[in-house]
């Protein structure tokens, strides 16, 4: 093609045809120049076409995480409403004859406040967007933006969880679960008669009631009372207030999910 386009600028020379000649010669360039757009154009339309497969890649991925995350709240929340339940039956129950009744009821509910559930956020496709710069990929502003903001809300309650698990109740709860009470163990001081955690009726054996009387000795003493009735309180607000959260995170969490699905569908 370049020695045909050759060859007619040479005939043209040679005949002495310079007007046909520069006239040639500049649509030779424009034909160049289209060639050249054109190119572009494709190579354009392919990049972005690759660049489209990668952002419904990461969409795909991030909808997988949501519902990841999703199912995390749920269990979170779960635990978080067995604790408050715990704690609001014993503080239910010392408002109604201003003691407390040391029994294996007493300490199974008791002991269950002394477990805390560690929040897992589920965002390794996010941190793959931060962490790589390809967070401009996704091509919807909008939606990004509230990705981001979800993300730092649930790094937000994390710490939130985390900060109170350790001082709320490692440092709190535990000291003043173990001035009065004692951990109960079905596996190893009997057994449930019925599947309620809260409800069950247990079998007790000879031992366990030598903790029991031990216990109640000890809740004899004001002080210890008072720290395990303040404690519990506390434990019964901090369950609340993280219940509240998550509550709050779910809702987010399902809009993120319905956006997205129809981002993808688009």
């Amino acid at each position: 093609m370049i020695k045909f386009f050759r060859h007619i600028r040479k005939s043209l020379l040679m005949e002495n045809k310079t007007g046909k000649y520069f006239k040639y010669a500049i649509g030779e360039i424009v034909l160049v120049v289209i060639g050249i757009l054109i190119a572009l154009q494709i190579n354009n339309w392919n990049e972005s076409s690759k660049e489209k497969k990668v952002e419904q890649m990461y969409l795909k991925n991030i909808l997988s995480d949501l519902k990841d995350q999703n199912a995390s709240i749920d269990l979170q929340m779960e635990r978080e409403q067995e604790y408050f339940e715990a704690a609001g039956y014993i503080i239910k129950a010392y408002q109604q004859i201003n003691s407390l009744v040391i029994d294996s009821t007493f300490n199974k509910i008791a002991a269950i406040l002394t477990a805390r559930k560690t929040f897992i956020i589920t965002d390794p496709t996010y941190t793959d967007l931060i962490s790589s710069g390809n967070i401009n990929i996704l091509k919807s502003i909008e939606y990004k933006n509230k990705l981001i903001k979800y993300y730092q809300e649930l790094e937000y309650i994390e710490k939130v969880i985390l900060n109170n698990n350790s001082l709320l109740i490692d440092q709190n709860y535990l000291s003043a679960f173990n001035k009065i009470g004692y951990y109960y163990r079905p596996d190893v001081f009997g057994s449930y008669s019925s599947t309620s955690k809260l409800n069950a009726q247990i079998v007790i054996p000879k031992y366990e009631k030598e903790l029991q009387e031990i216990s109640k000795k000890r809740i004899i003493i004001d002080e210890n009372k008072l720290d395990f009735m303040n404690a519990v309180y506390l434990r019964n607000t901090v369950a609340i207030r993280h219940y509240e959260l998550l509550v709050d995170l779910k809702t987010t969490t399902k809009s993120l999910v319905t956006e997205l699905e129809q981002l993808l569908n688009d």
